[in-house]
Protein backbone atom coordinates (compact mmCIF):
# COMPACT_ATOMS: atom_id res chain seq x y z
CA UNK A 1 0.00 0.00 0.00
CA UNK A 2 1.35 3.41 -1.01
CA UNK A 3 0.20 6.68 0.53
CA UNK A 4 0.18 9.77 -1.67
CA UNK A 5 -0.93 13.40 -1.50
CA UNK A 6 -2.77 14.81 -4.52
CA UNK A 7 -2.46 18.33 -5.95
CA UNK A 8 -5.15 19.59 -3.51
CA UNK A 9 -3.28 18.27 -0.48
CA UNK A 10 -5.72 15.40 0.06
CA UNK A 11 -4.18 12.14 1.21
CA UNK A 12 -5.03 8.91 -0.59
CA UNK A 13 -3.66 5.39 -0.68
CA UNK A 14 -2.97 3.11 -3.58
CA UNK A 15 -3.68 -0.55 -2.77
CA UNK A 16 -2.98 -2.10 -6.15
CA UNK A 17 -3.60 -1.43 -9.84
CA UNK A 18 -6.96 -3.20 -9.94
CA UNK A 19 -8.74 -1.08 -7.30
CA UNK A 20 -9.79 2.53 -7.49
CA UNK A 21 -11.08 4.94 -4.89
CA UNK A 22 -14.77 5.84 -4.80
CA UNK A 23 -14.14 9.38 -6.04
CA UNK A 24 -12.33 7.99 -9.07
CA UNK A 25 -15.21 5.65 -9.80
CA UNK A 26 -17.69 8.55 -9.53
CA UNK A 27 -15.55 10.66 -11.88
CA UNK A 28 -15.50 7.84 -14.44
CA UNK A 29 -19.26 7.36 -14.14
CA UNK A 30 -19.84 11.12 -14.52
CA UNK A 31 -17.55 11.25 -17.55
CA UNK A 32 -19.43 8.35 -19.14
CA UNK A 33 -22.78 10.05 -18.44
CA UNK A 34 -21.53 13.31 -19.98
CA UNK A 35 -20.28 11.42 -23.01
CA UNK A 36 -23.68 9.77 -23.50
CA UNK A 37 -25.37 13.16 -23.14
CA UNK A 38 -23.06 14.70 -25.75
CA UNK A 39 -23.82 11.84 -28.15
CA UNK A 40 -27.58 12.34 -27.64
CA UNK A 41 -27.23 16.06 -28.29
CA UNK A 42 -25.23 15.43 -31.47
CA UNK A 43 -27.92 13.04 -32.72
CA UNK A 44 -30.64 15.60 -31.93
CA UNK A 45 -28.71 18.29 -33.77
CA UNK A 46 -28.30 16.04 -36.81
CA UNK A 47 -32.04 15.26 -36.78
CA UNK A 48 -32.88 18.97 -36.51
CA UNK A 49 -30.59 19.73 -39.44
CA UNK A 50 -32.26 16.98 -41.48
CA UNK A 51 -35.74 18.30 -40.67
CA UNK A 52 -34.78 21.91 -41.42
CA UNK A 53 -33.53 20.96 -44.85
CA UNK A 54 -30.72 22.50 -46.82
CA UNK A 55 -29.86 26.07 -45.86
CA UNK A 56 -28.87 28.74 -48.32
CA UNK A 57 -25.62 30.64 -48.38
CA UNK A 58 -26.74 32.92 -45.56
CA UNK A 59 -29.49 31.11 -43.59
CA UNK A 60 -29.61 33.65 -40.74
CA UNK A 61 -30.51 36.49 -43.09
CA UNK A 62 -33.10 34.31 -44.81
CA UNK A 63 -34.83 33.60 -41.50
CA UNK A 64 -34.84 37.29 -40.57
CA UNK A 65 -36.36 38.25 -43.93
CA UNK A 66 -39.35 35.98 -43.34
Amino acid sequence: MLEQIDHRGKRFTIDDDSTRDEAGIRRCQRAAALDRQAQRERRELERAKAVAGPAGINPDVEVLNR
